[in-house]
């Protein structure tokens, strides 16, 4: 190899390795932070100690917190899915006057100001009498990460195969049955991508959620943010480890189970 190939190469590798620690330098911190005996926030830790990890197991508010975040994340994306869905066949399959405008306006979620949304959604759902709980939380937030769905799903069906529908109908199948069986497992992976990305997003929402719910509602990034203003200990730290460890999980858990799913290795970095 030509030594002005190989010094390329090896900056390459240093400039990879660098981004590396960019982004595991944080994550690493946090873990320490963690691990700290103190209790306020120090780095690096005077000392190691698992004691902030089982004062987390006293912290009752969390445990409901987390249950409200996971109802209303996957409450949420299941709207989201399937509004999102039925959006995405009428305007990529159908050609009809205001398509494009159409589009448009379910898109407009995207581009407009978090804040301002859930100021809207605490006057309407005021006026609908349902603000408070979690159900007005859901409609929210599946408004929210609609554009998501619709944009990928909307790809995916750009990409599936219209000869195989047209088949399963000279056959006899009639246009539900076509749908369920032939192109829905087509957006097996749009449909999966879609979801993931509309839970995480959704369980971090805080500037709708802090608006519209009562305090018996609240989901875990609104009481992080309320533990943290009465205290500085490293609590939160542990809390994020966890929620590192749980996506790591996730992660690879999906990469096992979706192996097989057309197009989903090369996302993962493997082999067709």
């Amino acid at each position: 190899m030509p030594s002005k190939n190989r010094l390329i190469v090896v900056l390459l590798y240093v400039f990879t390795a660098a981004v590396c620690i960019y982004l595991l330098a944080p994550l690493v911190m946090i873990v320490l932070t963690s691990l700290s005996t103190v209790s306020y926030g120090k780095f690096p830790p005077q000392g190691l100690s698992l004691k902030w990890y089982a004062h987390l197991g006293t912290q009752t508010q969390f445990a409901q917190a987390l249950w409200n975040s996971i109802i209303a994340s996957a409450g949420a994306t299941l709207l989201a899915l399937v509004t999102g869905t039925l959006a995405a066949l009428a305007i990529q399959r159908y050609s009809f006057p205001g398509s494009n405008l159409l589009r448009s306006f379910f898109m407009s979620p995207m581009v407009v100001p978090k804040i301002t949304l859930g100021v809207a959604y605490l006057i309407l759902f005021s006026k609908m009498k349902i603000a408070g709980g979690l159900f007005a939380l859901i409609l929210g937030e599946a408004v929210t990460v609609l554009p998501f769905v619709l944009s990928i799903v909307g790809s995916t069906l750009a990409n599936v195969k219209r000869v195989h529908e047209e088949a399963a109908a000279d056959l006899g199948a009639g246009p539900l049955r076509v749908f369920f069986t032939v192109t829905l497992p087509q957006m097996k992976l749009g449909l999966i991508m879609s979801a993931a990305i509309s839970f995480v997003f959704t369980f971090d929402q805080v500037e709708t959620a802090l608006l519209i719910l009562r305090q018996d509602s609240y989901t875990l990034p609104i009481q992080l943010f309320l533990y943290m203003e009465k205290w500085q200990d490293p609590t939160i730290a542990v809390v994020s480890v966890v929620f590192i460890v749980l996506a790591l999980a996730v992660f690879f858990g999906l990469k096992l189970v979706l192996r097989s799913a057309p197009g989903m290795s090369r996302i993962f970095g493997g082999k067709e």
